[in-house]
């Protein structure tokens, strides 16, 4: 049934009216609920509080062997029992001791362990509230339930009056809106009678009405509607090329599906994106089902979603960041025509991101370790020299369990003070002393000084391309210390036994020249939720290790201007890349 301007202004009045005074009523009795609810809780928690202290009597009594412990809780639950106060229940592991609420099937279960793991406070279902206490010496939970309809009927009882008052206001209310309503559509139905007139061709008729109030202002616009339509429709048109400038040369892919997720538009990024992510992306999921997967599950949801997707390139073991978001498409009515998705390269952030937080976290554990490792080293050399001064002491005739045991604490002040070391040059490294060094002098002497009676360990050295002589402009020094560090680490990831591949290359990257030192063994691995702490200070999973060894490498690797990047799997093995400019490009810069 088509309604007139009156009911059309008279109704959204009344519905207005209606829901203010239902509302009014509705937080009046929620109120009054709540203010009940929550006395009645109070109460009960001063009850249980006093129980406590009752217990607390007991418990005292049974510590001055007044009374066996048992026979204290016997008395104590048929106490309780027999006082019969409704709502009252006493819980322990093996079940109720007391329950003087309702069947316990219906609700123990769900009450039980929040009682346990939150210890003290309130809990409620969909029918009844409980406050519980837990006394934990004798690992029991004192309760009350409480029904919710009990409150319900005492709020409605007391908010009678109140709901009486609603319904005359809303009456007076009614009345008034009617008459407003009246006042209000009168003048535009003439207008409306007019507007039908000119709606049927009869052009001459023009709207001529004279009045200085709203319905005036409203006839002057429309007569001047037509002129400012022709204007307007070209704006839009304006305005829609602008639109499709923006989509065509934005850098974020844009992508619109239909309702079932079918591809309606895409714009010049997206499809660089996608036609690059074929090329670059190694993993079997590829970059346009992972953005469909995630349309469909906005389109499931009826929600926006926001995730980071990360890929494994072909190229090394670099990893493709996108930020992928999609959200529903609405139209102008509200109703979901379909899905947007908007998704962007974001690599180059990730990780700067990545460095950052790597660098503050060295450098706070470098402070700290600095400032222990000079307090701790101080009295460590007087225990040395005092241990060596007994021992000396000793007669070759003593007991040889002595020399063993102070061999012993010698052994241990050495390895504390080796500790210690490590603490120094991984916080305050030396400055670096460079000049042109051959990678392959200074690994094959770390291999000597590591390697040395493995004889289970095959050590295999690749050159690519003619590589045998590579020369950088570093640190002697801390090229070989990364060395060693980092093979000591593939020797206890493989307990000594296994193969250790070595391979030397170059790569051009934005016009300069690199080499790359690549260690490949075949140990245990790295869980992957430890790839991001490995060059954490102390992070060791090695129950001898201090966990500063690939800290020191990341520190000496940056002094030298080189990058360091790692891959494992679990039960296959670990691959460490190493990165430095080769010497004749950092003579140049270094000259500059």
């Amino acid at each position: 049934m088509r309604l007139d301007i009156e009911n059309k202004i008279l109704i959204p009045f009344m519905a207005l009216l209606i829901l203010s005074i239902a509302t009014l009523g509705f937080v009046s009795y929620w109120n009054g609920y709540q203010l009940l609810l929550n006395n009645e809780i109070q109460n009960i928690s001063k009850h249980l509080k006093e129980m406590a202290l009752h217990i607390d009597d007991i418990q005292a009594q049974a510590d001055l062997n007044e009374m066996e412990l048992q026979a204290a809780q016997l008395s104590l639950i048929q106490y309780y029992d027999e006082v019969g106060r409704d709502g009252v229940f006493i819980k322990n592991e093996d079940g109720l001791l007391v329950n003087h609420f309702k069947d316990e099937a219906e609700w123990l279960d769900s009450f039980y362990p929040i009682a346990r793991e939150n210890k003290k406070g309130t809990f409620q279902l969909e029918k009844d509230v409980f406050v519980y206490q837990s006394y934990e010496p004798w690992g029991w939970v004192l309760g009350y339930g409480l029904s919710k309809r009990m409150f319900s009927q005492e709020v409605l009882e007391a908010q009678k009056y109140v709901i009486l008052l609603a319904i005359v206001s809303l009456i007076f209310s009614m009345q008034a809106s009617i008459f407003i309503a009246y006042n209000i559509s009168k003048p535009i139905k003439l207008l409306a009678e007019l507007c039908d007139k000119i709606g049927q061709g009869n052009l001459k008729e023009k709207i001529n009405i004279r009045r200085k109030d709203e319905i005036g202002m409203l006839a002057t616009a429309f007569n001047d509607m037509v002129v400012k339509l022709q204007i307007n429709k070209t704006k839009l048109l304006e305005m829609t090329r602008l639109n499709e400038d923006i989509l065509r040369n934005i850098s974020t892919g844009i992508m619109t599906t239909d309702q079932k997720g079918h591809m309606v538009s895409m714009n010049t990024a997206a499809t660089e994106l996608l036609n690059l992510s074929d090329h670059e992306i190694l993993e079997q999921k590829k970059l346009k089902e992972v953005l469909h997967q995630q349309i469909l599950a906005t389109l499931d949801a009826g929600k926006s979603i926001n995730e980071i997707q990360v890929f494994h390139k072909e190229t090394g073991e670099a990893k493709l960041y996108i930020d992928v978001i999609t959200s529903l498409l609405r139209s102008e009515t509200g109703e979901i025509s379909g899905a947007i998705c908007s998704f962007r390269d974001i690599t180059e952030r990730k990780l700067v991101e990545n460095s950052m937080e790597t660098l503050d976290r060295l450098t706070s554990m470098g402070q700290l370790a600095a400032g222990m490792a000079h307090e701790i080293r101080n009295p460590l050399a007087g225990m040395k020299t005092s241990i060596q001064v007994l021992k000396k002491r000793l007669s070759p005739e003593d007991d040889s369990s002595n020399h063993k045991l102070f061999n012993g604490v010698l052994y241990e002040i050495d390895r504390i003070n080796q500790l210690i070391t490590d603490l120094l040059n991984f916080a305050r490294p030396k400055t670096p002393r460079y000049e042109i060094i051959s990678i392959m002098g200074v690994l094959q002497r770390a291999l000597d000084l590591t390697s040395k009676g493995k004889t289970e360990v095959t050590v295999e050295i690749n050159f690519l391309k003619h590589n045998e002589n590579l020369l950088i402009f570093a640190d002697k020094d801390q090229i070989e210390q990364i060395f060693i560090n980092i093979i000591k680490n593939a020797l206890k990831a493989m307990r000594n036994q296994g193969a250790l591949k070595i391979n030397l290359s170059t790569q051009w990257d934005y016009g300069k020249e690199f080499s790359i030192i690549e260690f490949q063994d075949d140990g245990c691995g790295i869980a992957a939720q430890n790839i991001e702490k490995i060059f954490d200070p102390f992070f060791t999973t090695d129950s001898q290790g201090t966990g500063l060894g690939l800290s020191v490498v990341y520190e000496l690797v940056k002094e030298n201007r080189g990058s360091i990047e790692v891959s494992s799997r679990v039960d296959l093995g670990t691959k460490f890349k190493l990165t430095f400019p080769l010497h004749l490009q950092e003579v140049y810069f270094s000259e500059k």
